[in-house]
């Protein structure tokens, strides 16, 4: 172990140093720095609300949104259960039709979790 009363070094006050050193005061201060690339700057144009995802995502999120809307029309569309009424007094039939509009609709608004009026 080799032991000094006095030096001049380019050393960087620790903790583990600052146990065994008395350091006195910097004569130069050389700070530690890391560089990193300086992000692009971000466009505040009108689709600037489709950034947060890719257009691959955009892409899944519209191709789900279709294939749900053809589904629940489907199902809708065969089901015994379909929302009829019958009016006795006026002898008509008020039926929900459920079209393919309507269905894409209501998955949009599920999607955008709000409620429609008409249900499935």
């Amino acid at each position: 172990m080799q032991e000094a009363d006095i030096a001049v070094a380019p050393l960087t006050i620790t903790s583990d140093r600052e146990e065994v050193i008395d350091f006195t005061k910097p004569f130069m201060t050389v700070g530690v720095s890391i560089m990193i690339k300086r992000p692009a700057p971000k466009s505040n144009g009108v689709f600037s609300f489709l950034s947060p995802f890719s257009e691959e995502i955009w892409m899944c999120i519209i191709f789900a949104c279709v294939g749900v809307s053809i589904v629940l029309f489907l199902v809708s569309r065969f089901s015994p259960y379909e929302w009829k009424v019958n009016e006795s007094f006026t002898k008509t039939t008020i039926t929900n039709e459920f079209s393919i509009c309507n269905s894409l609709w209501f998955t949009i608004g599920a999607i955008m979790q709000q409620r429609s009026d008409t249900s499935p």
